[in-house]
């Protein structure tokens, strides 16, 4: 196995006794089969494709692109047949000096990343260093004699963005007091000023390539930091100065066509990026605090978000169950959770569903998050009176068959919901509630008639979205007693959780996966459905009809690996039938506070 290069010293080591590079398909496949990481046919059949398709490029990215081999495994057997170390990109620490000796559109579009400059020799670390053509014309184009050593395509990328963003902090303006504010003018230079252009494009890229879903500026006395909110957790990524700020701010400003000259007011704006050959949604929030203004950029990635139900994180009898629900023609379905919790992401996800059989869908949101083809979409104007409620009056004149409404949050809005469901619509829509049961009560106290919601509600979806363990990085997972004893878990059954590495940049999670219930209707729980009635007995009757409380489904994705027991436990409800609360230890004198009680150190 090929050794890994993780600082410039073993760089400079390894360049000192490298041996001359080897290359070749054969040696390439036999080195897969004797570490049993393919298998003959598998090999056979990708050779064939090779031959058959000479454009597809080398036999490793066929056999990714296949599906035989992974990123990562391709990248230390590459190496290990070349006889050449893996660079760890994570933990090498490059000089940001050295990024000058190569544009950023270069290291971009040919996926290299700078590592050691020495006199007339640029070290340079990419997915394929026995790329002779490449390498010639990096020298062409540096004017340095450039040699390569292998790292996995990912990290090259990641790696691209953060070097490239820490090589411009340091050629950022800097306004160095507050004092004095800056004139319309000085703003717009600030904001049109290349290194200002270079750090905020390659934020954005850093982001969108990390899966980010929001980027924050956080303006402290002295610094501001930079975080990413990555598969909803937020990590601090770099910390630049103060006197940096009014440069970005500015700059973001314009992108977003808010009003650069305003400072004591919040501003939103949109903005619309490329990349990959897919358009990303940006939406951009700027707010004064008493340090400067901060920022928060949320991130739209349609092909990461847009998904098939399929892929939310059903079961093959959930999905059957779900489909089932919006093949209907008239009806409300209700998508419940807390924010963040994948309501939209699964409302789409029907949609798409719905969309194929040539039916009329009108959505009614705020905001419109992702643009549908074949699906006309409202945004909604609660300063100018144009609310949920004036919208779905005039949409019942539009002759829709599926009407989607971003959100119920008043009764109004719910009793317009309920009728267009009763007059031959299928009418979906999300609310905020724990869980399927108590959504039901919640639509009975904000005052529709127990008669109009028995004979309009089709099912509810409660749902969370709980991390997904790194696949690359899974340990046995130490779980506290109160835990096992609070989801009656036997004492010897084991659970495992990501440990970090450098696929998922030392956190242990990689993406996010839904937890969910699925209550239907059915005509018992219908008999059911009354004033007096309570959450609990609605539950009960929903477990017998079928549903798998949403805690199950978490500890399900606990016991199969996919997530850590610590994630089941956070998203479970507060007050469940499958549940037995934990008993506080007897020598404690005081209740232990309810944040104690819901998170565990393990967490």
């Amino acid at each position: 196995m090929a050794s890994v290069i993780k600082n410039r010293c073993e760089l400079l080591d390894y360049l000192k006794h490298r041996r001359p590079l080897t290359d070749g398909n054969h040696s390439l496949g036999m080195l897969l089969l004797e570490n049993g990481q393919l298998k003959m046919e598998q090999l056979q059949q990708a050779l064939t494709y090779q031959h058959q398709h000479p454009d597809k490029g080398r036999l490793g990215q066929i056999l990714i692109d296949l599906g035989m081999l992974s990123q990562e495994r391709l990248s230390q057997t590459l190496a290990e047949q070349l006889g050449i170390p893996h660079v760890n990109l994570e933990q090498f620490e490059i000089d940001p000096d050295c990024s000058r000796s190569m544009p950023e559109s270069l290291a971009r579009h040919y996926q290299v990343v700078p590592l050691l400059l020495e006199s007339e020799r640029l070290i340079v670390a990419t997915p394929d260093p026995t790329n002779q053509d490449l390498l010639h014309l990096l020298g062409f184009a540096t004017g340095k004699a450039v040699e390569a050593v292998q790292a996995g395509k990912d990290d090259v990328e990641q790696a691209i963005n953060r070097t490239f963003a820490s090589a411009t902090v340091a050629d950022l303006p800097e306004n160095e007091t507050d004092e004095v504010p800056l004139s319309v003018q000085q703003m717009k230079l600030l904001a049109e000023d290349k290194p200002t252009v270079r750090f905020v494009d390659s934020l954005l890229d850093e982001a969108i390539s990390r899966r980010a879903s929001d980027i924050h500026l956080r303006p402290g006395e002295h610094e501001v930091g930079v975080l990413l909110r990555v598969d909803g957790r937020l990590q601090e990524i770099r910390r630049i100065k103060r006197s940096h700020l009014a440069a970005i701010v500015s700059r973001i400003k314009i992108i977003g066509g808010m009003n650069i000259a305003e400072h004591r007011l919040p501003q939103d704006g949109r903005h619309m990026v490329r990349s990959a050959e897919r358009n990303i949604d940006l939406r951009l929030s700027i707010m004064p605090t008493v340090h400067g203004e901060s920022v928060v950029i949320r991130i739209l990635d349609t092909r990461q978000s847009l998904k098939g139900l399929d892929q939310i994180g059903f079961n093959e009898e959930d999905v059957a169950r779900f489909r089932n629900l919006i093949s209907h023609n008239q009806g409300i379905i209700l998508v419940t959770g807390p924010t963040g919790s994948g309501k939209s992401t699964t409302l789409y996800a029907a949609l798409n569903t719905i969309k194929a059989s040539g039916v009329n869908i009108i959505t009614v949101e705020d905001p419109v998050e992702y643009q549908i083809d074949g699906i006309r979409q409202i945004q909604v104007k609660p300063q100018i009176g144009y609310t949920f409620a004036r919208a779905l009056r005039h949409i019942l004149r539009h002759d829709p068959d599926v009407i989607m409404v971003g959100e119920v949050r008043d009764q109004e809005t719910a009793m317009m919901a309920t009728e267009s469901a009763l007059t031959g619509h299928l009418v979906l829509s999300t609310l905020h509630t724990n869980s399927a049961a108590t959504t039901v009560t919640r639509l009975l106290e904000i005052g529709i008639a127990p008669y109009l919601l028995n004979a309009s509600l089709l099912g509810v979806l409660a749902q969370r979205l709980v991390r997904r363990n790194c696949p690359h990085c899974l340990k046995e997972e130490q779980v506290p007693h109160y835990v096992r004893e609070a989801l009656n878990l036997a004492a010897d059954e084991r659970f495992y959780v990501g440990g970090g590495c450098s696929q998922c940049h030392g956190s242990g999670v990689s993406g996010r996966v839904a937890a969910y219930e699925l209550l239907e209707v059915t005509p018992q729980m219908r008999a059911l459905i009354e004033p007096s009635v309570s959450s609990q007995r609605i539950e009960t009757q929903a477990i017998a009809d079928g549903m798998r409380p949403l805690t199950q489904s978490a500890l399900q994705l606990a016991r199969e690996k996919t997530v850590s027991l610590a994630e089941a436990y956070r998203v479970r409800p507060e007050q469940s039938l499958t549940l037995k609360q934990p008993t506080p230890p007897r020598r404690r004198t005081r209740p232990e506070p309810p944040s104690a009680r819901l998170i565990p150190p393990c967490c």
